[in-house]
C-alpha cells in the first residue's frame, strides 16, 4: 500500500480553501488502497525562522510520497527521501512586489521547488502556461487537476428579481477588479453583495459611484451558499485567476455567471457563462445589461452551467489525484 503524506500551510485566520479541498480527497482516497495522512506544518508561513523551520519539519520523512498541497511551495526542500509532489494554485505572490522580492519569491515558491518535485500538479491550464513561463521544465512533468464543489451547492429555483437584481461578488483581492465593477454598475438599479472585508479605498469608490452594496465576511460554507441563492447573477470579472471557484459554485445553485474571457475563467467556465473583457468597463456593464434584460439567455446560461459543473466532481478530481500517487 502506497503511503502519501499531505503538507499543509498552517493558516492564516480566513485561508481554508486549500485545506478543505485536500482533507476531502484524502477521505476518498483511503479508501482506494493509499494510506494518506495529514501534516500540518508548525509554524506560519512568515519572516526567513519559520520558513526554515517549515522545511525541517520534513526532513524525517522517508520512504514516502510527500505531496505539498499549495502555497508553502519552499518547504518541499526538506522532503530529501521522499518522492515529490507539489501542487501550484496561482501565482499571485508575484504581483506587486519589488524586484528584490518577486527574485525571492521566484527563486524559493518557483524554481527550486518546482526543479525539486517530481511532479507537478497545477489546478488550470491557465496556470500552466503561466508556470511555463518562470521556469522551463518538461511539460509531461506538470498536470492539470482541477478543484471540485463543494456537495452543498445543489440547484435552487427562484424568481429572477429584474427591477432591483442582487449582484454577488465572492472576493476582495487587486485582481478582483472591484473598482471597474463599480464604474461598471453606475446608475443600473440593484445591490451588489460582496464577500470579503471590503477596504475604505474600495468602500469609497462604490459610494463615489452611488451603488447599493452589502459586505458579509468571515461566512462558513453554509452561509455562503445562502449567499448564492439569494443572488440574481454572479459577476465575477477578475483580471487574473488560478482557477475561479466561485464560477462553479454559481453554476451548481442556478444563478447566471458573468465572468473574464482572460486567465482560467473560460477554461472552468466553459458554455455556462458570459464573458466579458475584464479591462473594459463598458464590456462589464453590456455583458451585465444582456443578463438582465435577456430572458432566454439567462436560462441557456444556466443550464449549461449545469452540465459544466459535471466535470468538477469530488469522485472525478480524487480519481486524478489517485491515478498519480500510483504513478510512482
Amino acid at each position: 500500500m502506497k503511503e502519501v503524506i499531505l503538507i499543509f500551510r498552517k493558516p492564516f485566520p480566513g485561508q481554508f480553501s486549500i485545506e478543505y479541498l485536500f482533507y476531502s480527497v484524502s477521505k476518498y482516497l483511503s479508501s482506494n488502497n493509499i494510506r494518506i495522512s495529514n501534516l500540518q506544518l508548525s509554524y506560519y508561513s512568515k519572516g526567513l525562522t519559520n520558513r526554515v523551520l517549515n522545511v525541517f519539519t520534513l526532513l524525517s520523512k522517508k520512504k514516502k510520497i510527500v505531496h505539498v498541497t499549495g502555497d508553502v511551495h519552499y518547504a518541499i526542500l526538506g522532503a530529501l527521501f521522499c518522492k515529490r509532489i507539489l501542487t501550484i494554485h496561482d501565482f499571485n505572490f508575484m504581483q506587486d512586489k519589488s524586484v528584490l522580492a518577486r527574485t525571492i519569491y521566484w527563486l524559493f515558491w518557483i524554481y527550486l521547488p518546482v526543479k525539486f518535485s517530481h511532479k507537478i500538479t497545477v489546478i488550470s491550464e491557465s496556470t500552466r502556461q503561466e508556470l511555463l513561463k518562470y521556469v522551463k521544465i518538461k511539460s509531461s512533468k506538470i498536470h492539470v487537476i482541477g478543484d471540485f464543489i463543494d456537495d452543498i451547492y445543489k440547484p435552487v429555483k427562484k424568481e429572477f428579481n429584474k427591477t432591483n437584481p442582487r449582484i454577488l461578488q465572492i472576493g476582495i483581492t487587486f485582481n478582483k477588479n472591484l473598482e471597474r465593477l463599480a464604474e461598471a454598475l453606475k446608475g443600473i438599479d440593484c445591490t451588489l453583495v460582496i464577500i470579503g472585508k471590503l477596504p475604505e479605498a474600495i468602500s469609497g469608490k462604490l459610494r463615489d459611484c452611488n451603488i447599493v452594496y452589502e459586505n458579509r465576511y468571515d461566512l462558513s460554507t453554509e452561509d455562503l451558499f445562502d449567499e448564492y441563492v439569494n443572488s440574481d447573477l454572479l459577476c465575477y470579472v477578475s483580471t487574473s485567476e488560478g482557477f475561479g471557484m466561485p464560477i462553479l459554485e454559481a453554476q451548481a445553485v442556478g444563478v447566471p455567471v458573468i465572468t473574464s474571457n482572460c486567465s482560467s475563467m473560460p477554461e472552468v467556465g466553459g458554455a455556462g457563462a458570459v464573458f466579458v473583457d475584464p479591462f473594459s468597463v463598458v464590456s462589464i456593464r453590456n455583458g451585465v445589461m444582456n443578463i438582465l434584460e435577456d430572458e432566454r439567455l439567462r436560462e441557456n446560461v444556466i443550464n449549461a452551467g449545469f452540465e459544466n459543473i459535471k466535470r468538477f466532481s469530488k469522485e472525478t478530481i480524487a480519481d486524478h489525484y489517485l491515478n498519480l500517487y500510483k504513478s510512482f
